[in-house]
């Protein structure tokens, strides 16, 4: 921690834009987490928490296990930050952790208990990344 604290200061010293630095180092200190706001606070999500997203605009509902969050951030923003090897994006406005994935089809997928869609040109690339990680082709 020491360690990635001084690597902070040295870098944002010498640099303009500071803002980089910092967010590429509040990364590195939460890496299986994102903070999100909920009524006044910062509350911490897990990645394993999530289940699927949805980008509305510049707003996206965070669906977890336990609640729904109406973020003020496009989607895109999460993609961005979210492990690639955990989520996918499978619609222009959908971004789906594969571990919660119970049935696909060509046009939707389940996730739990919800229905989400899945874009014609986001299934291929779903079937890949599902095939990648070796959960497909076992039945």
């Amino acid at each position: 921690m020491k360690e990635v604290l001084k690597e902070y200061s040295s870098k944002s010293n010498g640099n303009k834009n500071g803002n980089g630095t910092l967010n590429k180092e509040n990364k590195l200190l939460v890496k299986n987490a994102i903070f999100v706001r909920n009524k006044g606070n910062l509350v911490k999500v897990k990645f394993s928490d999530i289940m699927w997203m949805k980008g509305d605009g510049n707003y996206t509902t965070l669906v977890t296990r336990t609640s729904v969050y109406s973020l003020r951030n496009i989607l895109k923003e999460f993609e961005s930050i979210l492990p690639a090897d955990e989520f996918i994006r499978i619609h222009k406005s959908y971004i789906v952790r594969i571990e919660e994935i119970i049935t696909i089809n060509p046009k939707e997928l389940t996730v739990d208990k919800d229905v989400v869609p899945v874009g014609r040109t986001y299934y291929q690339n779903l079937l890949n990344g599902i095939n990648k990680l070796g959960s497909g082709g076992n039945d």
